[in-house]
């Protein structure tokens, strides 16, 4: 009778152990019955290789719907909906520099201000900046800063006269953002300026850096030569840094 009782408590212990095996792995979904044994959890869709799953060992959480990739985020949509997506760098900032320009001189009362292009990209990850055009495009709505620089210098020599030099940051939806003026400079003289923007910006709106020198007295000569030329910016409000 005591051997019936223990080989009864063997068998019923063999039983406890196998049953904690067998439940040790959940599968949910297609293919049921089939499940990867480096996982404890398996959630399988009807579409093949789409699934979600938890690695046994490492506990790590693996989400294969069709849109991962390496480097990507997982985001939600307006209803809650999860997807991976290309993960924005950097909050959008570049900085960029520009070679000697030659830009005109405009007569007495004439306003016509000339793009300034800064053409060597030190950086600019997202692509915001097209260093061909010199437009910046606001990636995404959001609040940012932009700075520009540059100077100008004498003309040819024995020239004479005044002339006003501004500076201009602007964007295709607020127009002029900023400005900064050196009056009545002597075409003799070289001018360093710089000018400062911040504001809010909604995507797609092109924020561009330009120059207008005006003749004010003497010999207007045709242009003037425009050095150290930069233009650069960033998204203040974000955390992709």
């Amino acid at each position: 009778m005591q051997r019936t009782t223990l080989f009864s408590a063997f068998i019923f212990a063999l039983g406890l152990t196998a049953s904690s095996v067998s439940f040790a792995q959940v599968k949910i979904g297609s293919n049921p019955t089939t499940i990867d044994p480096n996982n404890n959890l398996e959630v399988e869709a009807s579409t093949p290789g789409r699934k979600t799953s938890i690695n046994k060992t490492t506990g790590q959480v693996t989400i294969t719907d069709g849109t991962q990739g390496a480097g990507k985020v997982l985001t939600s949509d307006a209803n809650g909906g999860a997807s991976w997506q290309t993960s924005a760098v950097g909050c959008a900032s570049f900085d960029a520099s520009g070679a000697n320009t030659t830009t005109p001189v405009n007569d007495v009362g004439v306003f016509s201000p000339t793009k300034l292009i800064a053409g060597n990209v030190a950086y600019s990850a997202s692509g915001a900046y097209n260093s061909t055009t010199g437009e910046y495009t606001i990636p995404e709505s959001g609040f940012y800063i932009f700075h520009g620089s540059a100077g100008t210098y004498n003309v040819a020599a024995g020239t004479t006269g005044d002339r006003n030099t501004t500076l201009q940051l602007l964007s295709t939806s607020k127009g002029l953002l900023s400005y900064s003026v050196s009056s009545e400079l002597s075409y003799g003289v070289g001018a360093w300026q710089e000018v400062t923007s911040a504001n809010y910006f909604t995507a797609g709106d092109i924020v561009t850096f330009q120059i207008d020198s005006g003749h004010v007295s003497g010999v207007k000569p045709d242009s003037v030569d425009v050095r150290s030329i930069f233009f650069s910016g960033t998204r203040v409000d974000c955390n992709k840094n």
